[in-house]
């Protein structure tokens, strides 16, 4: 994300362009460490953003810090939220006794007021308790590491060296390290350790043991990361790694062959049970295409005469879908959640796991890959002829073979309720452009309800 993004207009977010600015706010923490003696902020990079339209923008950044007096440079991770008027003092002082650890840089948390910003650097998180006890087992070790690598090994802990790095890190929301261990026998291994606001780790613990347990894992059918443990005392869920790489670093547009192996890969997570608090409320399949309706009506109002008519168009569908029985969901099914090693296909982070209409799983893959097709100017054929192998795979092994005028409807949800949202809400660059075109495909799909029939590019 090194450009800024083209914006929508808010009028109660005026500092907007200047939050997802880089230079801009390479100024502001500069200033903010001018007091901090030797600390110098060389580079900013934009990580992640979280927009609300007329509420607030949360973005996270990486900054590279020279510090003078160790003659070293590093990276500090910092996260903020832009708000409306008058309220980031109202959130500082509510979350300042729980932003009192030190940083590396010596900035436990920032107010901006003429930015409306506050603002918290790692491992300070207002929502996240367990984020400074994943990023000191990350720097030392120590005794929740050795016991992971116990559970891993059967009883060998004895661990040489590691290291570990954090590879997700979602503001408020959840955190992932990686870590590489060698064991005193010459052993390599590679475990992960995550975290959420909700400390639902012993949930998606419970869930994930139950999948690695089940007949379709032991036949080979179902491909899942082996959990290892919930650390209660720290808020961990950790689990092992599984070999491979993401399929859309391999295949950007799935091939037919794959997309098979895919279908019959959904099947055996969706017909296998497992105990879960999190499900899909079947007011939920009305309610979401109607708030993200709403929201991006309210950052174009041209759109709206549009977005009425698709949800006219999505009515019906999420009545049929709510009567469906509920199918083990994986929750955030897309490809670089799908890792491939051979002809092996594995589903990792099942932290979103949830129970729901199985449709809803394979319209959002569906949708996922027109998306992409869009984004590269691909045919949209070639994502049918994918999707056509997926389905037929499906029907072939799943117990309850999805109906196509479900799969339609489910498509063209997806499409308005994560991609053209998530073009709104994440503001990557180019994205915003392409929401009013999402809109056209999911109507364009809604209406004819059948995701095979012959679509424009």
């Amino acid at each position: 994300m090194d450009a800024p993004p083209a914006l929508p207009r808010d009028e109660r977010l005026p500092q907007l362009a200047r939050a997802v600015d880089p230079l801009a706010m390479q100024q502001v923490f500069a200033a903010a460490l001018r007091d901090h003696h030797g600390q110098h902020v060389t580079a900013c990079a934009v990580d992640r953003i979280k927009y609300r339209p007329g509420r607030n923008c949360t973005v996270s950044y990486r900054l590279t810090i020279r510090d003078e007096r160790q003659a070293c440079s590093y990276e500090q991770r910092v996260a903020g939220r832009f708000c409306a008027a008058g309220d980031a003092v109202r959130r500082h002082a509510r979350h300042r006794s729980r932003l009192g650890l030190a940083s590396r840089c010596g900035v436990p948390a920032l107010l901006v007021p003429s930015l409306e910003l506050f603002a918290w650097f790692l491992p300070n998180d207002p929502e996240l308790a367990a984020l400074p006890a994943l990023l000191a087992t990350a720097r030392d070790g120590g005794s929740a590491l050795s016991e992971a690598i116990a559970v891993m090994t059967g009883g060998d802990s004895d661990a040489v060296e590691h290291r570990a790095s954090l590879v997700q890190y979602v503001p408020e929301t959840r955190a992932c390290a990686r870590f590489d261990v060698m064991l005193a026998n010459g052993r390599q291994l590679r475990l992960f350790a995550k975290l959420d606001h909700d400390a639902g780790g012993a949930a998606t613990h419970r869930l994930m043991q139950a999948l690695y347990d089940s007949p379709a894992r032991r036949d080979g059918r179902l491909r899942t990361p082996r959990p290892l443990l919930w650390q209660a005392e720290t808020g961990l869920h950790w689990q092992a790694s599984v070999p491979g790489a993401p399929l859309l670093d391999v295949h950007p547009h799935c091939p037919p062959d794959v997309a098979a192996t895919i279908g019959r890969l959904i099947a055996a997570l969706h017909d296998t049970p497992a105990p879960t608090p999190r499900q899909i409320a079947r007011d939920a399949l009305q309610a979401q295409p109607a708030a993200c309706a709403r929201l991006l009506g309210q950052v174009e109002p041209r759109w709206a005469p549009r977005l009425d008519h698709l949800l006219e168009l999505l009515h019906d569908g999420a009545s049929a879908a709510g009567a469906l029985p509920p199918a083990t969901l994986h929750g955030d099914l897309h490809p670089r959640n799908l890792l491939i090693d051979g002809r092996k296909l594995s589903l990792i982070d099942l932290d979103g796991a949830c129970r729901g209409p199985a449709v809803l799983e394979l319209g959002a893959w569906i949708a996922d890959g027109l998306y992409r097709a869009q984004l590269t100017e691909a045919p949209l054929e070639a994502v049918q002829e994918s999707a056509a192998h997926l389905l037929a795979a499906y029907a072939g092994c799943a117990r309850q073979p999805a109906d196509p005028r479900l799969v339609a409807w489910a498509t063209a949800r997806a499409l308005l309720c994560d991609r053209a949202y998530r073009g709104v809400a994440n503001l990557k660059p180019g994205r915003l452009e392409r929401v009013p075109a999402l809109i056209r495909l999911a109507t364009l799909i809604a209406e004819r309800r059948d995701i095979l029939a012959t679509l424009p590019r």
